[in-house]
């Protein structure tokens, strides 16, 4: 699989917003003794099951 430039946990981050918003969920991840890519997906669901 080749990478996109910005493309982290199979998504891409551009623009100073969304490389923001991917610094708070690596620290998120960081401070929950995650990866990143699993921080993600609990992120995820616990959005869409407020919904």
């Amino acid at each position: 699989m080749n990478k996109e430039h910005g493309q982290v946990t199979g998504l891409i981050w551009r623009g100073t917003s969304e490389l923001t918003t991917y610094q708070q969920l690596k620290a998120y991840a960081e401070n929950n003794g995650l990866t990143v890519s699993t921080a993600a997906k609990k992120l995820i669901q616990q959005a869409l099951i407020k919904k």
